[in-house]
């Protein structure tokens, strides 16, 4: 790595500690440290929700490289409707509820049984584990680190500014690696396109099936990622940031402007990546990104690059980090020890949670394996009685949705496993084909449908 390319490396994790650790990022009481003590403004909600999304670049890129525009649709197209319907449908009710986790929503509208259950799958959805392993690989293939050393730094630097300064540490440095994002990749897609040419180049040297919006994919497996997109209903970083904004108007405009952010980026990786496997069809696809800008960007440019690539994974981490070491203490934690500040509990749930994600990380080593498995048995185990929840106006029955939740997760997890137990060249194969998360909200809704006579309380 050259000089200015480290040098500006080392300048940025600086700044970023800077910032986290600077006295406008200090919190003086729980709500401060928790929710920024709920007075977060448009811009910062717009750039603190982009930001956090993106953490498995690595993936994006591999998935793109592999099957081309069809990468778009499964973790794009699909995505932007659901964020449509959170803003108009769930992003009041949550600002207005008093509620800053899915646990507290089921408590109230449910039971403790649901509550405890949701908390223990939305702490599971919610851990950094495969954004602190794309972190470490991206370490380890730069600076030729050893798997648990990059491991160990990845989560070490974002710790450390999210311990002290909490919510407003995230918003805070959120807002300077969004600038990040958009800056990086915008020079790697000038810079591609004045080495190799516009549409003619990618259409020349990509497979046919790259320029589909099907690609080589089942239309099965696509509509499972379309349903993945459903953890946006359920996803405690969503929850919080609609709290933590200062009224329910900002967090109904806030992810509307964020749909036209997520969009303009996921443009910006989509034809990257395609040009690295158009360039380049002999790259390893984890690294398209990496491979690319070592193929066309000259020094310091390139530095600003993994910069950015930096800049959007860390932002995920301390997001991630921070919404599961909350869950940790508010939904757990906080019964056990009352007379203990939930500011204390925070920190205690962030060193927990970093030792399970390492972990988590270790035992897998794969990020879209982790992000993929994870949201399968959590969206089908929370999606319909959290539709529930927000939509009808009488108590539901604790028993009967805990069932459903943990009924639904089981088979999931079940169908999955047995997928994975007879796998073929590296692929699970599922029992007659269906994807888990079919199984899952199926077995949910069955379960809700045959218990709808005692689903109500009188």
């Amino acid at each position: 790595m050259h000089f200015l390319d480290l040098s500006l490396i080392l300048l940025y994790v600086a700044a970023i500690l800077w910032i986290g650790f600077s006295k406008r990022s200090t919190a003086t009481s729980d709500d401060d440290y928790l929710l920024a003590a709920r007075k977060l403004s448009l811009p910062a909600f717009v750039m603190t929700l982009v930001t956090t999304w993106y953490g498995a670049i690595f993936g994006v890129g591999e998935f793109v490289f592999g099957y081309g525009v069809v990468g778009w649709v499964t973790q794009g197209f699909f995505w932007y409707i659901v964020y449509f319907l959170f803003a108009f449908f769930f992003s009041k009710k949550i600002h207005d509820s008093g509620h800053t986790t899915v646990a507290d929503h089921m408590r109230e509208r449910v039971g403790k049984k649901s509550a405890a259950f949701g908390s223990l799958i939305t702490y599971i959805m919610t851990t950094p584990a495969p954004y602190v392993l794309s972190l470490s690989l991206m370490l380890n293939v730069i600076f030729g680190m050893s798997f648990f050393l990059s491991l160990v730094l990845s989560i070490g630097i974002s710790a450390l500014y999210v311990w002290k300064g909490g919510f407003r540490s995230v918003v805070r440095t959120d807002m300077l690696q969004f600038i990040f994002m958009f800056v990086g990749f915008g020079l790697l897609l000038i810079y591609s396109m004045l080495t190799f040419g516009g549409f003619d180049f990618l259409v020349s040297n990509l497979p046919a099936s790259h320029l589909t919006f099907k690609g080589e994919l089942t239309w099965q497996l696509i509509f499972v990622w379309g349903f993945l997109a459903f953890w946006t209903i359920v996803d405690p970083n969503f929850y919080a940031r609609c709290y933590a904004a200062k009224d329910s108007g900002t967090a109904k405009k806030g992810v509307l402007y964020a749909i036209v952010f997520w969009f303009l980026f996921d443009m910006l990786t989509l034809i990257t990546a395609l040009y690295a496997r158009a360039a380049f069809p002999e790259a390893d696809p984890l690294f398209s990104y990496l491979t690319l800008a070592e193929g066309v960007l000259p020094v310091f440019i390139h530095g600003i690059f993994l910069v950015t690539l930096l800049s959007i994974i860390m932002s995920t981490i301390d997001s991630f980090l921070f919404s599961s070491s909350t869950i940790l203490a508010s939904d757990m934690m906080k019964a056990k020890y009352p007379t203990m500040s939930l500011t204390k509990l925070t920190r205690i749930g962030i060193v927990a949670t970093l030792v399970i994600a390492l972990v988590v990380a270790v035992s897998m080593q794969s990020v879209i394996g982790i992000i993929y498995a994870i949201g399968s048995v959590g969206v089908s185990a929370l999606l319909l009685p959290m539709l529930l929840i927000f939509f009808s106006t009488k108590k539901l029955r604790d028993a009967v949705v805990f069932s459903s939740m943990l009924v639904s997760a089981l088979a999931a997890g079940a169908w999955m496993t047995h997928g994975w137990l007879n796998a073929e060249y590296g692929w699970p194969v599922y029992l007659h084909g269906l994807e888990p998360m079919y199984v899952g909200i199926g077995v949910s809704g069955a379960a809700l449908l045959l218990l709808h006579k005692k689903l109500f309380t009188a």
